[in-house]
């Protein structure tokens, strides 16, 4: 009978520990952070572009808009896509995102993140804001 209750003391205490412990461990991962999107305006966009940073800028707006004019070395994933394209984004390069007025970055720059890309920027104001030169 005491044998008995040794045992099942026993099976408790392992219990409780192994609860314990997926209860650590899954706290420990919901607190690890997720970088933060950083936001550029012209002048640190046109300094990344002039320093030639290792880095890749997408514009998130339609084909014909991106066709007519756009930022400089710009690469055109429309909005629309990016959910179903965004893995043919490099995580090694810096990706900062150019949309028409920065809400569409914002989202994208989000979307990056929260799937292990870590440098990640929106041009604050997007296109509507930007005074920097155009390529055609």
């Amino acid at each position: 009978m005491i044998r008995n209750k040794w045992f099942v003391l026993l099976v408790l205490i392992v219990v409780m520990l192994g609860a314990a412990s997926i209860k650590f461990l899954t706290t420990n991962k919901s607190l690890e952070t997720i970088p933060e999107l950083q936001i550029v305006d012209t002048k640190m966009l046109t300094n990344m572009i002039n320093s030639k940073k290792d880095m890749v800028i997408v514009d998130l707006r339609e084909p014909e808009l991106f066709s007519n004019s756009r930022v400089p070395n710009s690469i055109n994933i429309p909005f629309e896509e990016i959910q179903l394209r965004y893995t043919e984004l490099p995580k090694d390069k810096e990706i900062v995102f150019v949309c028409h007025t920065g809400r569409m970055g914002v989202e994208s720059g989000n979307l990056l993140l929260e799937n292990g890309y870590n440098q990640v920027y929106n041009l604050d104001g997007g296109m509507a804001k930007w005074t920097g030169d155009l390529e055609k």
